[in-house]
């Protein structure tokens, strides 16, 4: 887990690396019924506030530690605000640097009473046309807050920018205010993304890989590549004259496996998974040159859970044991090949991260 003085540190390496371009404006004034810096001083905000999206911050995070995370996921963004106190996340959308709570604020906006700030998210009405079905079920809750339809396009991509933040963070979000609907607080469960992504200009073989991996997992194997028949290879050789069926295989990807029955029957395995990478987050594409390899360790649980909300504890403590392995692999991995590391929510992280 990341702790608060390595994410202060990483926004202050980001703000040092922006130093050198404009703060972002469009030349705009700030909207009007934008909140004074007090809520609590101008009672007629709180109806402002509740007719938007909010990140809600405790007492330890600032608005700073906000807006590096931002520009980790949208790297044009700067991590600081403009003259106008916002920060602008596309044509429609932007980040307000929110207003100041004491307790009678935060009991109006019925939050939970460790908020003492809240960044405001001002962006469009986008929902899908149709209520979420039956079966579908999101970790964060979204499909029970949103039961007419869930946020869309604009709308989904601002919202779940500030629930990753939430996640990253330990925060939460309120929700904007609708006819029918109470206050809706949204708390994602900030271990419940396990994934990281790592991408490198450099690729590893699999033995390499596998005795890498195998340090913290001595059982770790790679996955049997499928070889083709007789009848295939004479059927490419029929289709390419130029085709040479002796030639060594030339991998372009592979798979390393590591079981986990021995830690828990429902823990399933992590698979690290290794090819050219077809898409490469912004914050990587401004970093590196392409190409670049990514390396997955992906974590799946038998029963294919993991993304469902409301587990018991004994899933939560199996849980925190395939992410401490987890973070150890890719801590080895991003060292080893002097790549760039992100976990589940596109954040960065680094091996020392990783490793504490």
């Amino acid at each position: 887990m990341i702790t608060r003085r390595e994410l202060r540190r990483q926004r202050e390496e980001a703000e040092r690396a922006a130093s050198s371009a404009s703060a972002p404006g469009d030349g705009s004034a700030a909207v009007a019924d934008a909140a004074p810096a007090s809520a609590a001083r101008a009672p007629d905000a709180f109806a402002d506030l509740r007719a938007r999206h909010l990140l809600l911050l405790d007492e330890e995070i600032e608005v700073s530690d906000v807006l590096a995370l931002v520009h980790n996921r949208l790297p044009d963004v700067a991590p600081r605000l403009g003259a106008d106190d916002q920060v602008r996340l596309s044509r429609h959308s932007r980040l307000l640097a929110g207003v100041d709570l004491d307790p009678a604020a935060v009991a109006a906006l019925e939050i939970p009473d460790w908020t003492r700030h809240a960044v405001v998210l001002e962006t469009p009405r986008d929902r899908e046309p149709a209520p979420p079905p039956d079966w579908f079920e999101d970790a964060d809750g979204l499909h029970e807050a949103f039961p007419k339809g869930l946020p869309d396009r604009e709308e989904e991509r601002a919202l779940s920018l500030l629930i990753a933040i939430a996640s990253r963070l330990h925060l939460a979000v309120r929700l904007a205010d609708e006819a029918g609907m109470g206050t809706r607080v949204l708390v994602p469960d900030p271990e419940a993304k396990v994934d990281l992504y790592l991408y490198s200009p450099y690729w590893l073989e699999p033995e390499v890989a596998l005795s890498l991996v195998r340090r913290h997992a001595p059982h770790a194997f790679q996955q049997e590549l499928p070889t083709p028949d007789t009848a295939v290879l004479a059927q490419a050789s029929l289709d390419d004259p130029l085709f040479d069926a002796t030639a060594p295989v030339i991998l372009d990807g592979y798979s390393l496996l590591i079981p986990l029955g021995e830690l828990d029957e429902a823990a399933g395995g992590i698979e690290i998974r290794v090819t050219e990478a077809e898409w490469v987050p912004p914050i990587v594409r401004a970093a590196a040159e392409l190409p670049q390899i990514e390396y997955h360790v992906h974590w799946m649980d038998t029963e294919e859970v993991r993304f469902r909300p409301g587990h018991d504890r004994r899933f939560r403590r199996m849980r925190a044991e395939v992410a401490s392995l987890v973070d150890a692999i890719g801590a080895e991995l991003l060292a080893r090949s002097d790549g760039i590391g992100l976990d589940e929510n596109g954040f960065l992280v680094t091996s020392a991260q990783l490793r504490s």
